[in-house]
C-alpha cells in the first residue's frame, strides 16, 4: 500500500512492533521493504536533495517534487510512509556559515565548503537563527507536517557528526593536522558545535512532533521518542586514541540526549573503534555497512556476533537470502533487515511472510 492508504491500523501496527523492537521484547526481526511503481519511476524517483533547489523555491512546489516519490512507493513488512528532510549529510555546517553545493554527478551529493579560517582559532561557531540555510530548512520541515499532517512520518534531517562538521569548516586536511597541532583548539570546537547540534535537534524536533506519527531519519527507522542515526566519518582516519578523545565525548553526550540513538558505522576502517562504541550505555544499536567493494553485511557474521553480544540493536541492509543466513546463523531477533533487491509487491509480501515466525 501506498502512504495515502495507510489506516490507522495500520500505524498501530507499526508503533506496536517498533517500540516492542526498540524494547527487546518482539521476538523477530523487522523487515523494511519498499517497492517502486514502475509507471512513475522515471519521474518520481529523482533526487530527494534540497539543496538542488534554490532558496526561493516555492514551498508547495518543493513538496510537490518530494510527494511524487511517496506516491510512487508501496510499503511492506515493516516499512512505513515517511519523508526526511536530506540537505546533505552534515547539514550543520551550512547552519554555521558553510557555503554548499550540490551535484548531481556525484549522485546528487551537497558538499561543503571551508570557511576558508587561517587557524582554528578563528573558527567560532555560534547559533544564528537568520542564518539562510536554517531558516529554509525550518520552514520546509513545517510546510511538510502542515501538508502531511499524521499521514507520514517526518524525519530529522542529516545534521552530521561532530568531526564532520568541523572538518568542513575547516577542511579535511587541515583538521588532520590541528589534531596534532592545535589538540585544545580542536577539543573546544567539538563541544560548541555538540551543543549547537542538540540546539538545532531540538528546533527541528519540536515541528516534527506537531506530525504526531513518531520520529524517523535518513536510514528508515520509526521510534517513539527522540532518535536519530549518530555518524562520525572522520573517524575512519584517525587511530582508536584520537577517537576516544576527539568523538566518543560526543558520542556520550548525544546518546545520553537522544531516547533512541543509533550509530552508523561506515566501512571496515571504522571496525577498529567498535569496541568503544559498544561500550556507550546509552547507545541502542549500530548499522553495520562495509561498503561498495565489501561483501554485503551477512558475510560479517563476527561483526554482527559483537554487536548483538554487547545488547546492542542492528540494522543492515541485504538481501532475502542474507537475511535468511544471518537468521539461521544467529537469530532474527534485534536485526533491522533493510531489504536492498528489487521485488514485486508479489515478491515482497511472501518474504515478508517467511519471516514473521517468532525467531
Amino acid at each position: 500500500m501506498n502512504y495515502s492508504s495507510f489506516s490507522d491500523a495500520d500505524w498501530a501496527r507499526i508503533e506496536r512492533d517498533w517500540t516492542a523492537w526498540w524494547h527487546g521484547t518482539l521476538e523477530r526481526p523487522l523487515v523494511y521493504i519498499v517497492t517502486r511503481d514502475p509507471a512513475q519511476i522515471d519521474d518520481a524517483w529523482i533526487s530527494s536533495n534540497l539543496v538542488q533547489f534554490s532558496l526561493d523555491t516555492p514551498l508547495d512546489d518543493l513538496l510537490d517534487h518530494f510527494e511524487a516519490r511517496l506516491d510512487a512507493v508501496a510499503y511492506h513488512g515493516d516499512a512505513f510512509p515517511h519523508w526526511w528532510l536530506n540537505a546533505g549529510a552534515g547539514i550543520v555546517a551550512a547552519f554555521l556559515g558553510s557555503s554548499l553545493s550540490y551535484s548531481p554527478e556525484a549522485g546528487g551529493t551537497t558538499w561543503f565548503w571551508p570557511l576558508g579560517a587561517a587557524s582554528l582559532a578563528e573558527i567560532q561557531p555560534v547559533y544564528d537563527p537568520d542564518n539562510d540555510w536554517w531558516r529554509h530548512c525550518q520552514a520546509v520541515m513545517d510546510a511538510a507536517v502542515r501538508r502531511w499532517g499524521d499521514g507520514v512520518t517526518i524525519g530529522q534531517t542529516d545534521l552530521g557528526g561532530n568531526l564532520d562538521i568541523l572538518a568542513s569548516l575547516r577542511g579535511t586536511h587541515e583538521l588532520l593536522m590541528d589534531l596534532h597541532d592545535a589538540p585544545e583548539e580542536v577539543d573546544r570546537l567539538t563541544r560548541t558545535i555538540t551543543q549547537l547540534w542538540m540546539r538545532y535537534y531540538d528546533e527541528l524536533d519540536a515541528i516534527i512532533q506537531r506530525g504526531r506519527r513518531g520520529g524517523s531519519y535518513w536510514a528508515g527507522f520509526w521510534s517513539p521518542g527522540r532518535g536519530y542515526m549518530l555518524q562520525s566519518d572522520f573517524c575512519y582516519m584517525i587511530s582508536p586514541a584520537m577517537f576516544e578523545r576527539f568523538v566518543l565525548p560526543d558520542l556520550r553526550a548525544c546518546c545520553e540526549f537522544l531516547e533512541y540513538p543509533f550509530y552508523h558505522l561506515d566501512g571496515k576502517g571504522q571496525l577498529i573503534h567498535l569496541e568503544r562504541i559498544l561500550s556507550i550505555p546509552s547507545l541502542c544499536g549500530v548499522q553495520w555497512q562495509p561498503r561498495d567493494g565489501q561483501p554485503l553485511a551477512d558475510d560479517w557474521l563476527d561483526v554482527l556476533k559483537q554487536i548483538r553480544d554487547a545488547g546492542k540493536l542492528c540494522q543492515v541492509f541485504v538481501t532475502r537470502e542474507g537475511a535468511q543466513k544471518i537468521t539461521r546463523e544467529l537469530g532474527g531477533t534485534g536485526f533491522m533487515f533493510m531489504l536492498i533487491e528489487d521485488l514485486t509487491p508479489y515478491e515482497a509480501d511472501q518474504f515478508v511472510e517467511t519471516m514473521l515466525s517468532p525467531c
